[in-house]
């Protein structure tokens, strides 16, 4: 591991160190310990159905975005490598998300640039999703807007922001275009020019390019739109109902009267503190989610900073559980299949 990489998960360590700082600042443990006291356990039945069904879910949909069918990963494979990728960016922010496609090329051998691509327009999809519920909450279900200023600390409400915002998305998106396309012409242009060792690395780069951005563009081929639109809502209604399982815990549905419609408010503000480069969304997801449970519904800081603190662990243990199973059992059928073909093709060569 080289020196901007180490550096690069040091600084995401430093920032979640800082949102947990912030966030438990001023709150006293006896009171976070006192919340935790005589809380209901049942919840976690629910929210690990829920939890572990959405991320099955979001391994139907990546499988829809697989144009070559002789090459389309088993959905146990998928499903692994979404699970394998969640574990990964515990300890390392974001690597999880090239360490998926990594894994699930070696299954099939497909080529790691194309499922990286795949990956990078599932995340746009997310990202649509994510805007789209944000602007619903913001329109629909928060009675004053202003109060988002408080959370995020920008006012998301004004038209200037929100058109800043777009410019600078668009910005980004449109920059990724250019550059993709001018590097592709420049090895394009080299490769027609070059002899040798330089061809082979040109060459060999130019359809790296070329194999990523044919994974982005698996959208055109999708035959199936109505499926993948409800496969995209289905993973966040089962975000929103993770929520609201959560808070059964400390009996938050009925003393401070929170429903499906705070739920829906919560799962966007923990979708913005997740998206935040922390380790696993530690400490921003801690502080998001306890300031916003203060600031929207009166909810005290030390128990919304213990419903934070117990369902953000749930989900960890569920993925640390979970995951390695899930290699095992892939790598137990992926043998399993190896050694169902092998004997197959001997019976054609005895036949």
């Amino acid at each position: 591991m080289n020196g901007k990489k180490v550096l690069k998960i040091a600084g995401s360590v430093l920032l979640g160190i800082i949102f947990l700082w912030i966030a438990f600042r001023g709150v006293e443990l006896s009171e976070i310990k006192a919340s935790m006291e005589g809380m209901s356990w049942w919840w976690i039945i629910p929210f690990t159905a829920a939890t572990l069904f959405a991320h099955f879910i979001r391994a139907l949909r990546w499988e829809m975005l697989f144009t070559n069918k002789e090459r389309t990963p088993s959905k146990i494979t998928l499903y692994t490598g979404v699970m394998f990728g969640y574990l990964v960016n515990i300890p390392l922010p974001r690597v999880g998300e090239v360490a998926r496609p990594v894994y699930v090329a070696q299954q099939v051998g497909e080529s790691n640039s194309k499922i990286i691509g795949t990956i990078v327009l599932e995340r746009l999809v997310d990202l649509i999703g994510m805007l789209m519920l944000m602007a619903f909450v913001v329109v629909f279900l928060i009675a004053d807007p202003q109060v988002l200023s408080r959370l995020f600390g920008i006012d998301i409400t004004n038209p200037g922001t929100q058109i800043d915002l777009l410019i600078t998305l668009g910005k980004f998106g449109l920059t990724g275009i250019a550059g993709l396309a001018l590097l592709y012409w420049i090895f394009k242009l080299a490769s027609e020019k070059t002899e040798g060792k330089i061809f082979e690395i040109v060459t060999r780069i130019q359809k790296i390019i070329k194999t990523f951005v044919d994974g982005i563009l698996a959208i055109r081929e999708l035959k199936n739109w109505p499926l993948f639109i409800f496969h995209s809502g289905l993973i966040w209604v089962l975000y929103i109902f993770m929520t609201y399982a959560g808070f059964w815990m400390f009996d938050m549905h009925t003393e401070f009267d929170l429903g499906v419609t705070e739920a829906v408010v919560l799962t966007v503000v923990s979708a913005v503190g997740i998206s935040i480069p922390t380790p696993g969304g530690i400490g921003s997801y801690h502080l998001f989610i306890t300031k916003a449970l203060f600031i929207f519904y009166g909810v005290p800081e030390a128990t919304g900073l213990a419903y934070a603190t117990i369902s953000h662990a749930a989900t960890l243990v569920i993925i640390f559980i979970s995951s390695p199973a899930l290699l095992a059992i892939d790598k137990f059928l992926g043998m399993k299949r190896e050694g169902t073909n092998i004997e197959h093709g001997t019976s054609d060569v005895e036949g």
